[in-house]
């Protein structure tokens, strides 16, 4: 159960109504990170937008998007953000292999090149702050600068999301199979 009391939209005054549809457009209606964020409306615009680029935009192919968010969660222990990108991360066609090895948190040994080097990035980031000279040199020449900066990005966003989702213990929804 989360540890502060729901927002809804009517407890807004109106110039925060107006950013509480913003933000909500497109997701669950109060729930998850951003029905918490919402006690902070300007700040809860901030991140959206931040989501929004990563979600609709950017360089990262979308499977990637996904493997780095999950690795996140997984690393992190967020349960929340894992239960929605895991069912984005089988819509944009993220192997079963990949998923399990992330929900597991086990070796990358068994998966394709490119997802060792995604998985290795994402966890490296989360738990050394940096990637080695030598993963540094295989994440840019798999990924290429561009997508490697964005991925960095991604990694600190869902460190955030990741952190409000634990922090307020947020629930995933009923039934729902995380790690």
């Amino acid at each position: 159960m989360s540890q502060l009391p729901a927002i809804t939209r009517e407890q807004l005054a109106p110039e925060n109504q107006a950013i509480w549809d913003r933000v909500m457009k497109g997701r669950s209606g109060g729930a998850g990170p951003y029905g918490t964020l919402m006690h902070a409306p300007e700040m809860a615009e901030c991140y959206s937008a931040l989501e929004g680029y990563f979600r609709d935009r950017g360089m990262l192919a979308k499977p990637d998007k996904e493997i780095i968010i999950l690795a996140v969660a997984r690393e992190l222990g967020a349960r929340f953000p894992w239960s929605r990108h895991e069912i984005r991360a089988r819509q944009v066609g993220v192997r079963s292999e990949a998923l399990e090895t992330l929900r597991a948190n086990g070796a990358v040994n068994t998966l394709t090149t490119h997802e060792k080097i995604v998985i290795e990035t994402a966890r490296s980031l989360v738990r050394e702050r940096r990637l080695s000279d030598e993963l540094f040199a295989r994440a840019q020449a798999e990924l290429g600068i561009g997508p490697l900066v964005e991925a960095v990005g991604l990694v600190g966003h869902y460190n955030f999301i990741s952190m409000v989702a634990r922090t307020f213990d947020l629930d995933v929804p009923p039934g729902t199979v995380t790690f």
